[in-house]
């Protein structure tokens, strides 16, 4: 069972986690890659991802990795969408 934290650590769990993700994000950005599992992006974020584990409890992580994980998901099919219909000629 996940610990209940108050208004404050629940605070702190999300601007954890939210430097986390902008670290990964910047990072995947620079080095011209999306995926998060890439080294060089786990590395540089290593400090962000620790602090992100050591302030939400483990069942937020997984939460919160997968919702971040579809969102990016639904993000590219959508691009790939207009794509489709830009190259198609669709309105």
């Amino acid at each position: 069972m996940s610990k209940i934290l108050n208004k404050e650590q629940r605070q702190q769990c999300w601007a954890a986690r939210d430097a986390y993700w902008e670290c990964v994000t910047v990072g995947t950005a620079q080095a011209g890659r999306e995926s998060v599992d890439d080294v060089e992006v786990q590395k540089r974020c290593s400090k962000q991802r620790a602090e992100y584990e050591a302030k939400c409890p483990k069942t937020w992580i997984e939460l919160f990795d997968k919702k971040r994980d579809f969102e990016l998901f639904k993000a590219k099919k959508f691009e790939e969408q207009l794509k489709s219909k830009a190259s198609s000629g669709k309105k």
